[in-house]
């Protein structure tokens, strides 16, 4: 459950800068590195392992979020957004993030972690 808690302590980190120092791309970086660790979570549960790979490809992250009842390519398709977002260099100066769209990037991966943190909850009680 490491990960799991590694993905609250850097959402809330992204918050907490977001909030009080405006840096936008330090916010995606930790909205990336919360999802990051959520997926892994995710995949040590499933996969009852102790050691999930560094890195999981979307081959990898869609059948960890995907569930008979709940599709997982929204949730995929926006961890894989934010990784591309969180791993440009720099984000073009002539493109400034708006302090509004990265709240609705802060907010969406709040609503996704906690989706994926009651999957974990609901699987561990069973």
């Amino acid at each position: 459950m490491a990960y799991h808690q590694h993905a609250k302590y850097h959402l809330k980190l992204a918050a907490v800068i977001m909030c009080n120092h405006n840096q936008f791309k330090a916010c995606l970086i930790l909205c990336d590195w919360a999802l990051a660790s959520m997926i892994k979570a995710l995949y040590i549960h499933k996969y009852h392992s102790t050691h999930p790979p560094k890195e999981l490809t979307m081959n990898e992250i869609l059948p960890l979020v995907h569930t008979d009842t709940e599709p997982g390519l929204d949730i995929a398709l926006f961890v894989g957004t934010i990784q591309h977002m969180s791993s440009l260099a720099d984000y073009p100066h002539d493109q400034p993030i708006e302090l509004d769209n990265i709240e609705k990037l802060l907010q969406r991966t709040e609503e996704i972690l906690d989706e994926l943190a009651t999957r974990l909850e609901d699987d561990s009680s069973e």
